[in-house]
């Protein structure tokens, strides 16, 4: 039950500070993001300028990613309109779909899809606005469309809130970039459920907190998420609020496009030696290894093409390759 609620998490990211656009409102493909939980409670509750955000008790409990694709016909006939599909995973698992029409960087909700569970906004797309997004901006939309959860279905209208109501220095103890201009993007979804002849049966009320960082530090900017969905359906015997953080890791993807074709871990699984195979126009600087906490546990400074990693545990970590192009973080698993 705990899971299905959680459907709409993937909607909804120095003491000078500096107020940055929000460039875009996907997650690169293979951008990993630690799921974390807090030892305390996170106030987010201050808007405006020159905000401190201080999450320094986060921990780790997973790993989640997410992936775009193209919509098949049949999701086609399901969600009209849409020309982009959100995959997200968690420990490699998949966990939901969201299905998205984007027209000329104007971005709106179709669908939803996770366990159990199926939302479809085709009476009333859910727009967030158009992209990039400043400081200040703020968009209303109403929704409305049509649900089945598990042996119930219904109809739905509500709105969506969109605001980019701050901007500050964000510090995040997982994440291994601990103090970061960001900007933030707050989205606040409320539906009304309907079931046969009974209106009004339930709500679901979904705050979401997206903070950004222009410079990049990530592929797309997006370095911090909470989501927290409040669910009262009686008619389901449903009373609970959940919350969901992800912390930005790292990306499989380069930060200079072409190094992603040209740099390659030779073996992953990794077992004693981390080896790079990689073109002559490349040569290595440096090399990081990065725990899921991110803490660098091994560093090595020269243009060698392999590293020893036989003391590594047994694990995911993350390769931080610097080169004369640029500089590319891999994705590994250490046998």
């Amino acid at each position: 039950m705990k899971t299905k609620l959680l459907f709409i998490a993937s909607l909804i990211t120095v003491m000078t500070y500096a107020q940055s656009p929000i460039n875009t409102f996907y997650v690169n493909d293979a951008a990993s993001f630690a799921v974390v939980t807090s030892n305390t409670p996170i106030d987010q509750t201050a808007s405006g300028a020159n905000q401190v955000w201080n999450f320094d008790q986060l921990v780790n409990t997973g790993t989640s990613t997410y992936a775009k694709a193209n919509p098949t016909a049949a999701q086609l006939t399901s969600f009209p309109n849409t020309n982009n599909v959100v995959v997200s995973s968690v420990d490699a698992v998949q966990t939901s779909e969201m299905f998205v029409k984007d027209v000329a960087n104007v971005i709106s909700i179709t669908g939803i899809r996770a366990a159990g569970l199926e939302l479809n906004f085709i009476t009333n797309n859910a727009t967030l606005g158009a992209f990039p997004m400043t400081y200040g901006f703020s968009n209303t939309d109403t929704v409305a469309g049509t649900y089945v959860y598990t042996t119930y279905s219904g109809t739905f209208t509500g709105n969506i809130v969109t605001s980019v109501d701050a901007y500050g220095t964000l510090y995040r103890n997982v994440g291994g970039v601990p103090n970061s201009n960001a900007t933030r993007l707050k989205t606040v979804i409320t539906i009304n459920l309907n079931y046969g002849f009974f209106s009004n049966v339930g709500t679901i009320t979904q705050t979401t907190y997206s903070y950004y960082q222009d410079p990049l530090i990530s592929a797309d900017g997006l370095l911090f998420r909470t989501s927290t969905t409040k669910a009262l359906v009686p008619l389901a015997s449903i009373d609970q609020t959940d919350t969901v953080m992800e912390s930005y890791i790292a990306t499989g993807l380069s930060t200079e496009t072409f190094l992603s074709s040209q740099l390659a871990i030779t073996q992953n699984p990794v077992q004693n030696q981390l080896q790079l195979e990689l073109t002559d126009a490349i040569t290595i600087q440096a090399i990081q290894i990065i725990d899921t906490n991110g803490r660098t546990v091994i560093s090595k400074s020269s243009d060698e093409k392999s590293m020893d990693v036989s003391l590594l545990q047994k694990g995911v970590y993350f390769a931080k390759i610097e080169t004369n192009k640029g500089t590319v973080i891999k994705k590994i698993i250490k046998e």
